[in-house]
C-alpha cells in the first residue's frame, strides 16, 4: 500500500515520529518528510557507534527506546531499512505496533529506490568484480553529463515526490567524473540527498567534493599493504591512505555531520592483524567501520554457475578467498527464495540513460529495460521490469536473496 499525505497525516496524528534505520535510506527519508511539512524526532538504529549521536540535526536512538507499555501510543515508526526490514517489523510488532497505524515502511512512502550512475568508468579491476574480466560484455564507458543529471533529478521529483535520497553508484568510479561536486550541489538544491562510494584511489578534488555536502560518503578496503592491492586489483595502499586522511581532514574543516563508513571486505588474507589496523583508523578518524564478508559481486557469474558455467578466472580466484563460500551463500538465499526482491524496488539509470532491469547485473544485454529513461514513463519502466526473463532464472535459484543473506551475516557477527 501506498500512503499519501493526507493518509499519513491521519494515522500519525499527534504522535512523535521516529526513523527506524540512520543510513542512506533514514536520512532520504527524513529530508522527504521534512519537505513535506512534518517533524520527525529522531533515528532508531542498533549500532552503537551511532547512538546517542546527532545526524541531520536529530538524535539516534538504541531500539530500547521504542520498548514498553506506551510506547505505540506515543511513537509513529517510519521503517527505513534496505535489506532488514522484516525483521525490524517483526520487533516493532513484539512491541505492540502495528501495521499500517503504528508503523510503515518507507516504501510506503517511496516505492522505489534511485540509483543513478554517474561514471560508466573504474580506475581499478578488483577481482570480485565483473570488470575484473567475468563473462560479462563490458558496460559503455562514458560519463553522465551535468545537463542529463538535472533532468533525471527532475524526472525523479516528478514521478516519485517522496524520494529524499539517491545513490550515484554502482559500477563505475564517481569521482572520476569531473562534475561530480556540481551534480551533488544540484540534488540539494532539489530536495534529494547524495551516497557517494569511492575506491580513493584517483586524486580528484576532495574540497569541492566535500563542499558539495554529499550526506554519505563510501569507502570500501580489503586488507592493508600488499594484501590491499590482492583484491583490490590496481590499487595502492599508500595512496589509499593519504585519501582517508585527506577525507577525514576535509570533513572536520568543511562538513562535520558528513556519515563516512568504511566497508571493509573480509577474506581470509584479510581477517585478524589487517582487519584490526584498519579498525583503529576508523577509530581515529572518527568513520562508521563495517566489516562485512566478501562474495562474488556480479550476479551475471553467479547465475551463470547456477546454470552449470565455469566461474572465470577472477571469480574463481575470489572463491578460494571467500570466508562464506558461494555455495553456503547460494543455500542461504535459497531458504529465502520465497520472499521478495529487494532489488526490485531499485531503477538503476546508467551513465548513459539506460535502465536496468536489475542493479546486481552488470551485463546490458538481456538487462536492459528502456534505452532512455528521459523518454520513458515510469509506469512503462515498471510495466516491463514485472515480466523480465532475468528475473525469472534469477529467482529460480534464490538469487534475488543472495545479496541479502551476506549482509545478514555481517549484522549476525556484529550485534
Amino acid at each position: 500500500m501506498t500512503y499519501t499525505l493526507e493518509d499519513l497525516r491521519t494515522i500519525i496524528g499527534n504522535k512523535q515520529i521516529l526513523v527506524y534505520g540512520a543510513g542512506n535510506q533514514g536520512r532520504g527519508i527524513i529530508q522527504a518528510l521534512s519537505d513535506q511539512g512534518f517533524e520527525p524526532s529522531g533515528f532508531i538504529d542498533k549500532n552503537p557507534e551511532l547512538q546517542s549521536r546527532v545526524l541531520a540535526g536529530l538524535p539516534v536512538h538504541s531500539p530500547e527506546y521504542i520498548m514498553g507499555q506506551d510506547a505505540s501510543d506515543t511513537f509513529f515508526v517510519v521503517v527505513a531499512s534496505f535489506f532488514f526490514e522484516r525483521e525490524i517489523a517483526e520487533e516493532l510488532e513484539a512491541q505492540g505496533f502495528i501495521k499500517g497505524n503504528g508503523y510503515i515502511s518507507y516504501n510506503a512512502l517511496k516505492p522505489h529506490d534511485y540509483v543513478v550512475e554517474v561514471s560508466g568508468v573504474c580506475n581499478l579491476r578488483c577481482i570480485s568484480c565483473p570488470r575484473a574480466g567475468s563473462n560479462s560484455v563490458e558496460r559503455p564507458p562514458v560519463m553522465m553529463s551535468l545537463a542529463n543529471f538535472r533532468q533525471v533529478l527532475a524526472k525523479i521529483r516528478r514521478e516519485d515526490p517522496f524520494v529524499g535520497n539517491i545513490q550515484i553508484y554502482q559500477w563505475g568510479e564517481p569521482t572520476l567524473n569531473r562534475d561530480l561536486p556540481a551534480m551533488i550541489h544540484q540534488a540539494r538544491e532539489n530536495g534529494i540527498l547524495c551516497g557517494v562510494s569511492s575506491n580513493l584511489n584517483h586524486p580528484a578534488d576532495f574540497r569541492a567534493l566535500i563542499e558539495a555536502r554529499p550526506e554519505c560518503f563510501r569507502i570500501s578496503a580489503s586488507g592493508t599493504d600488499d594484501l590491499y592491492e590482492l583484491t583490490h586489483t590496481g590499487g595502492n595502499w599508500k595512496a589509499f591512505v593519504a585519501n582517508v586522511e585527506t577525507i577525514a581532514g576535509l570533513r572536520r574543516e568543511i562538513y562535520p555531520e558528513m556519515k563516512v563508513e568504511l566497508y571493509y571486505h573480509r577474506y581470509k588474507h584479510s581477517i585478524g592483524k589487517p582487519q584490526d589496523q584498519v579498525a583503529e583508523l576508523c577509530h581515529k578518524l572518527g568513520f562508521e567501520f563495517h566489516p562485512v564478508p566478501a562474495y562474488l559481486i556480479s550476479l551475471d557469474d553467479v547465475l551463470a554457475y547456477c546454470e552449470g558455467m565455469s566461474l572465470p578466472g577472477p571469480a574463481q580466484r575470489v572463491r578460494e578467498l571467500l570466508l562464506v563460500d558461494l555455495d553456503e551463500g547460494l543455500e542461504r538465499a535459497r531458504q529465502e527464495a520465497l520472499l521478495e526482491c529487494d532489488a526490485f524496488r531499485v531503477l538503476m539509470i546508467n551513465a548513459d540513460l539506460s535502465v536496468s532491469i536489475c542493479m546486481m547485473f552488470y551485463n546490458p544485454e538481456g538487462n536492459t529495460v528502456a534505452d532512455n529513461y528521459l523518454e520513458t514513463p515510469l509506469e512503462k519502466i515498471i510495466a516491463e521490469r514485472t515480466k523480465a526473463p532475468l528475473c525469472v532464472r534469477c529467482r529460480k535459484f534464490g538469487i534475488h536473496r543472495y545479496c541479502g543473506v551476506y549482509a545478514k551475516i555481517s549484522e549476525e557477527e556484529r550485534y
